[in-house]
């Protein structure tokens, strides 16, 4: 059923509490993948325009407040919600419904109860498939941030074990608050252990590689965007939520590296092993392959989200031969940004499904190295010009991606 935006103060209030419930699931539904701010609102905003509705929305990342009406006749409504996780299959299935129901082909009492079926279902990949993705990201991941296939070993043994340790510690909400510091710890402490028995074997490819799902640096990216476009509570929120992360993982890691050293002294921090040229190829499979499960992606995604791997990995290469990873993070950005608003054209479907990927690999691949490792080395001066490295490693993606989307504007789309 299609709406003309103009005409929306000729809708009865019968029409307006009937659609007001889609809205408003739908909203929460969105909360509950993750959504950032400014994608949220604007998916709400068109939807509401859509089915002829005055609406006034305001999102942070754990809460929503939707006002419906105009005048004395607004209702306002509050959702809360705990920070949600990126589910790629909930998000493309949520698409699907909101565009068929712009299209007429259903009725706004099918879309509500599909949408409330979609953010209801339970994930898509269980513990076991969870755990695994843990260790194929791992191994996936060490041979683009500088480790050889040492490094890529070590970091399947402790992305399998960070990938257990979360799914235990996350079945009680008092145990979850502290994934973060115990699982770095836990990781680091083993890596360690790990690295004085094998001298050639670095260290931190390999626990970066195994922790790269609780690094922080997705949530910064995406708290520069929402800053940069006007969501100033929900940019700020973030931003504060990230920089608490990557303290608890700082205290963590630095924790797990004295307690392992004592047991076996100074280890080796960024030295490499060997990478032979078949690793790279096969990482960015695995890495593709790993994020699909972590991300909730349907299964036929993954071409895609490879293609977006292997292009976030061409950027941080041209960051690396360039000798400046803020420029490689701009071109990394600006590129996995102009495929995914491609992919949007062509099929439809959320181009979180290729931006995501390529995120999150150009994040750790640009600063995670320098940063973790001037940090176990205690030097305070390198360790805040790390800390700066990273904020305009940020705003580079940040700008790489609006730009993207000003050259290329993808359809509207969730």
């Amino acid at each position: 059923m299609k709406t003309d935006p103009e005409s929306s103060h000729a809708v009865q209030p019968y029409e307006s509490s009937r659609f007001g419930a889609l809205v408003l699931n739908l909203g929460r539904a969105l909360l509950h993948v993750g959504s950032p701010a400014h994608r949220l609102e604007s998916a709400m905003h068109i939807m509401a325009e859509r089915l002829g509705l005055r609406a006034e929305f305001f999102s942070t990342p754990t809460a929503l407040v939707v006002s419906l009406g105009d005048g004395s006749r607004q209702q306002t409504f509050l959702a809360r919600s705990e920070p949600g996780s990126a589910n790629l299959s909930k998000l493309a299935d949520l698409t699907q419904v909101m565009d068929e129901l712009a299209d007429g082909k259903i009725e706004p009492e099918e879309a509500d109860l599909r949408v409330r079926a979609i953010d209801q279902a339970p994930p898509r990949y269980g513990t076991w498939l969870q755990i695994l993705a843990y260790a194929a990201i791992g191994a996936g991941v060490a041979p683009l941030i500088g480790g050889g296939w040492r490094e890529s070993l070590l970091a399947i043994v402790l992305g399998t074990i960070c990938g257990l340790s979360v799914q235990v510690l996350s079945r009680r909400l008092d145990r979850s608050r502290l994934i973060t510091p115990v699982v770095a710890a836990l990781i680091t402490f083993l890596g360690t252990l790990w690295c004085g028995f094998d001298p050639h074997t670095a260290l931190m490819p390999a626990i970066i590689a195994s922790m790269i799902a609780l690094l922080p640096g997705m949530d910064m990216t995406t708290a520069c965007r929402e800053l940069a476009t006007g969501h100033l509570v929900s940019g700020a929120s973030r931003l504060a939520f990230a920089g608490m992360v990557f303290a608890l993982l700082t205290f963590g890691l630095i924790m797990g590296g004295m307690a392992g050293q004592y047991f076996v002294g100074p280890v080796d921090l960024t030295t490499a092993s060997l990478r032979p040229p078949w690793l790279l190829p096969v990482g960015l499979l695995l890495a593709a392959a790993g994020l699909m499960l972590l991300f909730q992606a349907h299964k036929r995604d993954w071409a895609w989200m490879l293609v977006a791997c292997v292009i976030a990995a061409g950027g941080a290469s041209l960051g690396v031969l360039m000798q400046a990873p803020v420029v490689g993070a701009f071109i990394g950005a600006l590129a996995v940004g102009l495929s995914g608003n491609l992919f949007v054209k062509f099929t439809g479907r959320p181009g979180s499904i290729m931006h995501f990927p390529g995120l999150i690999l150009l994040v750790p691949g640009s600063i995670g190295l320098r940063s973790l490792a001037t940090l176990l080395g205690d030097d305070v001066i390198s360790g805040i010009e790390t800390a700066m490295l990273a904020g305009m490693i940020a705003v580079a993606l940040t700008t790489g991606m609006i730009l993207a989307s000003v050259l290329l504007p993808p359809k509207t789309t969730l």
